[in-house]
């Protein structure tokens, strides 16, 4: 008898929690006022928050129409000019609004914002960097067209991911433009050819009197401008 009062003290007292939730959802589970773009909306949780699925992109979508987002405001009003972004709602691979934006100001929030993953782009969006990114100006950077990938990675801008030192030292006479040793914007692949006695055949001449008969690789015995080279150590990417 006495476990079965328990049990319905349990019962009743969820039942009232529950209530409560519906009732003044604002004082129970809100984790902080609105943002100030959805102050308007005051107290009306079920205009974001669907009753005990939270909030979905079906709701967020009512309002922001995917193929208007960055392109006009909710009012109709076109965004221009200082302070509008680059328009890519469009490009995603799902609406999942909640993985970027959140609109309460809690103390658990972490702002408006959270950390943008360019896993959310479509595939081919993800390798269009400069259709949101402002390309460097900087004299390295302004000899490239594009293959941002090749050397960044989307997860972290800095510090890219190559050294050149690595395979081959920029030193003498062999800091020249890229575009001397890697052509068509490829930097996984380079070429020693077309440069002073750089030929198939003077190249191979000139191998062939050393008793070198095989090679394919330049780097792997040549890492700088030191015309002894450097026999044996580790290899480059692969050459023409």
């Amino acid at each position: 008898m006495k476990g079965r009062v328990l049990w319905l003290v349990v019962i009743a007292f969820l039942v009232g929690v529950l209530g409560l939730v519906f009732v003044f959802p604002e004082s129970m589970v809100s984790p902080g006022p609105l943002l100030k773009g959805h102050q308007s909306l005051g107290k009306d949780c079920f205009a974001c928050h669907t009753p005990l699925l939270g909030s979905r992109a079906e709701k967020c979508v009512d309002c922001h129409a995917v193929d208007r987002i960055g392109l006009f405001t909710t009012t109709g009003r076109a965004i221009s000019g200082k302070g509008s972004t680059v328009p890519f709602h469009q490009h995603l691979t799902e609406q999942a609004c909640t993985a970027c934006h959140t609109e309460h100001a809690g103390p658990e929030s972490g702002g408006s914002m959270h950390p943008f993953s360019h896993q959310l782009l479509q595939a081919e969006t993800r390798t269009q960097c400069a259709s949101c990114h402002t390309k460097p100006q900087d004299a390295l950077h302004l000899q490239f067209t594009g293959g941002c990938q090749q050397c960044h990675s989307a997860a972290k801008w800095r510090p890219a991911n190559f050294d050149h030192a690595k395979y081959f030292l920029l030193d003498g006479d062999h800091n020249a433009s890229c575009s001397t040793c890697h052509v068509a914007d490829d930097y996984s692949r380079y070429t020693c050819y077309g440069c002073h006695e750089h030929t198939t055949s003077g190249i191979r001449a000139e191998h062939e009197e050393e008793g070198i008969r095989e090679f394919q690789n330049c780097v792997e015995c040549h890492r700088s401008a030191d015309d002894d080279g450097e026999r044996g150590k580790r290899g480059g990417k692969g050459s023409d």
